[in-house]
């Protein structure tokens, strides 16, 4: 797997998903090629978040006794890629909500997902399978309607890409 040849600071960040009612997720093996995933990353398949949560690997948290005490400790695993709780402005008409609307109601469907992230020069992409859930559309009168959702990744199905 590729791995990011640049950390890239004051980043922005995009989220594209696989268009398709019936999607094919792309195979793990192609997940960090660049041919493979970068033609998802066009404006049409473009999911309209708010902003990206954090995505990539996370780190273990560990708990454990000394002498008594609870204690714990951040420690660094770069394990299995982190779910995604996405809020975005909802509307009913935009293409991509709808297709991971019908996602989260099936529960069982896969898809390939793609963070773009760039300095404005450089980009790497992040591609993942995973699958929708939790669904839930937050018409507060008085305020935007929104919709929140979580990408739960699928295990170890996760490649990264590099422009650079």
């Amino acid at each position: 797997m590729a791995l990011p040849t640049k950390v890239l600071p004051g980043f922005s960040a995009t989220l594209y998903a696989q268009p398709s009612a019936t999607p094919t997720p792309i195979t793990t093996a192609n997940l960090s090629v660049l041919g493979s995933i970068s033609p998802l990353a066009i404006s049409g398949n473009l999911v309209p978040v708010e902003a990206i949560p954090a995505f990539g690997q996370d780190d273990a948290v560990a708990s454990f006794m000394v002498a008594g005490s609870r204690q714990s400790d951040k420690i660094p695993v770069q394990s299995a890629p982190t779910s995604m709780t996405i809020s975005a402005a909802w509307n009913p008409s935009d293409t991509v909500l709808l297709l991971l609307r019908a996602d989260a109601y099936n529960g069982t469907i896969d898809r390939t997902y793609v963070i773009a992230a760039t300095d404005g020069t450089n980009t790497i992409y992040y591609a993942f399978n995973g699958r929708v859930s939790q669904w839930q559309i937050d018409a507060a009168p008085g305020a935007e309607a929104k919709v929140n959702f979580t990408i739960h990744p699928r295990g170890n199905q996760y490649g990264w890409s590099n422009t650079v």
